[in-house]
């Protein structure tokens, strides 16, 4: 048994992301007629929640570089699921929109995640699912806090700001 709950936690977390990776690992389903990576999935799902955005805007929604949301755009436009166009206000950014068969493959997807999701939930004690949430909610925050922070130090050469920190995850917070 680990001596502190800092060591609990990185046992856990330890055991979580084997377990994601290897479920990222997998191809997501075969969707649209084609089969997509873990990160074209969450794109096209994310693509689909916050509408007409530009490539910066998703790799920031994402937490990746540009130049990965980039390849993963490229590879979604040759499969005709997203098209990219320049902004006609900033010529510099790249807009991306879902095309017909990239909606229905994101609502698809979507559907299919929650069902999984479901599944994962439903075995557990209602006060066990509000715990985790509630959990997973705080421990999404901190970790958005440091990434936001270790951002800003590579920006700064070392200066911090919480701004950045205090805008994510602000509307998914479990109600008691």
């Amino acid at each position: 048994m680990p001596d502190s709950e800092a060591e609990l936690l990185e046992t856990l977390l330890a055991r979580v992301m084997r377990l994601v990776s290897v479920h990222l690992e997998a191809p997501v389903s075969d969707v649209a007629g084609t089969t997509l990576s873990a990160a074209e999935g969450s794109l096209l799902v994310e693509l689909r929640a916050a509408g007409d955005i530009t490539q910066q805007q998703m790799a920031d929604r994402l937490s990746v570089d540009k130049s990965r949301v980039s390849r993963l755009c490229a590879a979604l436009e040759r499969r005709g699921l997203i098209a990219r166009e320049r902004d006609v206000r900033d010529r510099r950014h790249l807009r991306l929109c879902l095309t017909e068969s990239g909606e229905k493959a994101a609502t698809q997807l979507r559907q299919a995640w929650r069902e999984y999701h479901d599944r994962m939930l439903t075995p557990m004690a209602p006060s066990e699912r509000h715990a985790l949430l509630v959990g997973l909610t705080a421990f999404a925050r901190e970790l958005a806090a440091a990434h936001a922070e270790q951002l800003e130090q590579g920006r700064t050469g070392g200066e911090q700001t919480d701004r950045a920190a205090e805008s994510v995850g602000q509307d998914q917070r479990p109600t008691a």
